[in-house]
């Protein structure tokens, strides 16, 4: 889970997203990220997107259920994500809209989780033979391209949820994209939050008879458990 090896040293103001992972003697994976602030401390901008991002997970979870189409997950934290960016002047426009025209996913391009099991992205090495129901393919939408899981939800499932929101040079600078969704987003709001590279929250849920049960629950999400968490508190 995650990325390789970096010599960067942290810096006040800066955030930490630590993307981790871990087996079980019985050789059972977990995953699961957290953002934390370098100093202990949000700044106002980034506690705006931290909240942002964690009602997204938040409203995910509650609606993990049997029966549940993940795809419909996915569609959901892309909603609260538009939403909670208007609010912050960021995106512009009806919700309904913006995610129909993948605006949101300039800054949450990737799937809202995958499957977890013997390895941490499940038999992803078979390509979408596993993560897709049989008879669907992977879309080639912006918001859709990276959605890992496509199935119905039934007990015994262990998937991840994990919305986030970067700032990547490579999707925001794209001309064509700068040009598609130039009347979407206020790229002058936007570069008030330079301070928040990318926030992400993963936990890890088991889906049961009549919901689910988040796994990784014992390390804290809510914005002032992080901070004391941090400074030692």
């Amino acid at each position: 889970a995650g990325n390789g090896d970096t010599h960067h040293s942290l810096q006040p103001g800066e955030l930490l997203l630590a993307d981790v992972g871990a087996e079980t003697p019985m050789g059972w994976a977990a995953d699961i990220t957290r953002t934390w602030p370098v100093t202990g401390k949000f700044s106002p901008t980034q506690r705006d997107i931290y909240n942002v991002v964690k009602e997204a997970h938040d409203f995910c979870i509650k609606n993990l259920y049997p029966g549940v189409e993940y795809r419909e997950i996915h569609m959901t934290a892309a909603g609260v994500m538009a939403e909670g960016l208007i609010d912050l002047g960021i995106l512009r426009g009806d919700i309904s809209d913006l995610v129909e025209m993948d605006a949101h996913a300039l800054f949450f391009p990737h799937g809202v989780g995958h499957v977890l099991g013997l390895d941490v992205h499940d038999m992803e090495d078979l390509g979408d033979l596993a993560g897709y129901a049989s008879g669907r393919e992977r879309s080639d939408r912006f918001g859709l391209g990276f959605l890992r899981l496509d199935r119905l939800l039934e007990p015994g499932m262990l998937v991840t949820i994990e919305p986030g929101f970067y700032q990547v040079p490579g999707i925001l600078n794209d001309p064509e994209r700068r040009s598609t969704y130039k009347d979407m987003v206020d790229w002058d709001r936007l570069a008030e939050f330079d301070d928040v590279r990318g926030i992400r929250i993963e936990d890890d849920v088991l889906i049961t008879e009549t919901g689910s049960e988040v796994l990784t629950a014992e390390l804290p999400t809510d914005i002032e458990a992080v901070e004391d968490l941090v400074r030692g508190a």
